[in-house]
């Protein structure tokens, strides 16, 4: 009888076992077809920061090219206005000059002819008479003064052609001068679109980033609450000059964005050649923003308080993990502003990684698509400590409120990153503390 008995609850167990097994498959295929839509927070928000921080590098160097080339245009900007104006001017000289040296061709040829047919009559003159003799002697004063004349032309002629020939070379010289300018603010245009166009990227990166930011917060601030109505946080009341300062930040925040409409109005008029923005600028405008709305939905490192583990030290939640972001203080590294992690994020170094209650307790709290903090679990321990499982990607199909557990106990699995949490009697705790 007692080994019936025996043989029926081995069975029990095991047809047990393997439907929590065949559960944990079910999630698993479930969990493996979204995994490439997923995208961790964490993960995102630092490649945006990264793609900030190179995106900025390339704008300050640009920015510089920008302002050399527009200083050039503008130290050279009075020498080209004069430059035009001589071209002008040496435009209308080379046309004299040309009339001019038309003219004197055309008076040297005619010389010429003179001088030639009074040759041909004084050879053809019969020099027997006083007035043949007469006008030998007239012909050959004219002679000589045709050659006088047609040297003269001729030396006017070669300084006319000089003259001409410096001004034609003065002309390509301006010209060329002017082709270059031209093709400098060529290149500035060039820069100017394509500063434009950067500016435009890295606008979009910094609303996505500060979008990923405040999904962060928001998530904290969620936790927050929830363990405020599990009474294992005290929720703070809103006193009536926190409730100012934070109408102070909304009407500053309302302010800003009014000025930054007027400064767009502004830009309208601005020449096309100049920079509307500037790489600095739009930094510190974001940076002013997020620091705006960051202290408006109430993350700061003000009033957090914050305990010391004392007990002994225990096991991790995972088996084998990187440490993404560790509890405490730190700078945000594109705004550099100053928030608060109550928690700490650790990778999996493997997938469907089992997460582990890392100490006795009871579970109080088991809940699968819970807002923003995904799935979660909060278990009780001794001694006023709690411990929060949060993103996690499946939850034990065995893991009960009101159950009490092992440590070691697994309460679910990741596939890719745990956010783990631990409080003292309303206090935060470094996790870390727990295990390392």
């Amino acid at each position: 009888m007692h080994k019936l008995i025996y043989s029926l609850l081995l069975i029990t167990i095991i047809v047990n076992a393997a439907s929590i097994d065949d559960k944990i498959k079910n999630n698993k295929t479930i969990l493996n077809k979204s995994e490439n839509v997923k995208n961790k927070t964490e993960q995102k928000i630092q490649s945006i920061a990264d793609q900030i921080r190179d995106q900025n590098e390339e704008l300050k160097k640009l920015e510089k090219e920008i302002n050399l080339v527009t200083k050039d245009i503008v130290q050279h900007k009075e020498l080209l206005e004069g430059s035009k104006k001589n071209l002008t001017t040496l435009s209308v000289k080379s046309e004299i000059l040309q009339n001019q040296k038309k003219d004197y061709e055309e008076e040297l040829i005619n010389t010429i002819i003179e001088d030639y047919s009074s040759a041909v009559a004084m050879r053809l003159a019969n020099k027997d008479s006083i007035q043949e003799l007469t006008d030998s002697e007239v012909y050959e004063i004219l002679a000589s003064e045709a050659k006088d004349k047609m040297l003269k032309i001729d030396n006017q002629y070669i300084k006319i052609s000089q003259d001409k020939a410096d001004n034609e070379r003065e002309i390509r010289k301006l010209n060329v001068y002017i082709q270059k300018r031209e093709k400098k603010k060529k290149i500035l245009n060039y820069l100017l679109n394509k500063h434009s166009k950067s500016l435009a990227s890295i606008e979009n990166k910094h609303k996505l980033y500060q979008e990923e930011l405040k999904n962060i917060i928001k998530k904290q601030n969620s936790l927050t609450n929830l363990l405020s109505t599990l009474n294992i946080l005290k929720e703070k009341e809103l006193k009536a000059e926190e409730k100012r300062k934070r109408d102070r930040l909304i009407a500053l925040k309302r302010k800003r964005e009014r000025q930054k409409e007027i400064q767009a109005l502004k830009n309208k008029d601005k020449p096309s050649n100049e920079i509307e923005k500037t790489q600095e600028s739009v930094q510190k405008n974001y940076a002013e923003d997020i620091d705006l709305d960051v202290r408006i939905l109430g993350s700061s490192t003000k009033g957090v308080k914050i305990s010391r583990y004392r007990g002994s030290k225990t096991i991790a939640p995972l088996k084998s993990y990187t440490i993404l972001k560790k509890f405490g203080k730190y700078y945000d590294p594109v705004y550099k502003i100053k928030l608060f992690n109550e928690s700490i994020l650790l990778k999996s170094n493997s997938k469907n990684a089992k997460v582990y209650s890392v100490l006795d307790g009871k579970v109080i709290y088991s809940k699968q698509d819970s807002g923003m903090l995904e799935n979660v679990v909060i278990i009780q321990h001794k001694n006023g400590l709690h411990t929060i499982y949060s993103h996690l990607d499946q939850i034990s199909p065995t893991l009960k409120v009101g159950k009490w557990i092992k440590k070691g106990y697994v309460v679910g699995r990741v596939d890719e990153n745990l956010t783990f949490q631990a409080i003292i009697n309303n206090s935060y705790v470094n996790p870390e503390n727990l295990f390392y």
